[in-house]
């Protein structure tokens, strides 16, 4: 999870979160197009939205139906990343994650690490249960800082 000033002016940042490729399937590894550290230099990152997803909707091929699902799991990884990023940094109170927010109080760039349960391929359960989630349900438990 991370936390990164992308304004100089306005103190605005960016919160990110993402699932390292050592701790995924290999079969949905490969499944996953977008390949990248994002920035981070801590090898292959996965969105969440492709650690939720079934694996179904993985295979898919592309089309209009696969972009339809494909919305409704990005708005289930956005809460889930909107819990999570807001236990990790408390500034960060939005129901899901933000393309930018502002933070009037500027604090550090920051990443900080943690495990949750596992989420692979769990869409469709943290979808029916997605009002009643929280950090502590999903398992977060935060490994450190760097």
């Amino acid at each position: 999870m991370s936390r990164v000033r992308i304004d100089a002016q306005e103190p605005s940042y960016s919160y990110r979160l993402y699932v390292p490729f050592t701790e995924i399937s290999s079969e949905r590894q490969s499944l996953i197009s977008m390949r990248s550290d994002f920035g981070l230099g801590a090898g292959f990152l996965a969105r969440l939205t492709d650690v939720i997803a079934p694996m179904s909707h993985l295979e898919a091929p592309p089309g209009v139906e696969k972009h339809r699902f494909g919305t409704l799991v990005d708005g289930v990884a956005d809460r889930l990343g909107g819990l999570l990023l807001g236990s990790a940094f408390p500034e960060m109170a939005e129901r899901t994650v933000p393309f930018r927010l502002h933070v009037p109080s500027a604090p550090p760039n920051a990443t900080v690490f943690a495990r949750v349960n596992n989420l692979s391929g769990r869409y469709s359960l943290l979808s029916d249960h997605l009002p009643t989630l929280t950090a502590e349900v999903l398992g977060l438990r935060i490994a450190g800082e760097r």
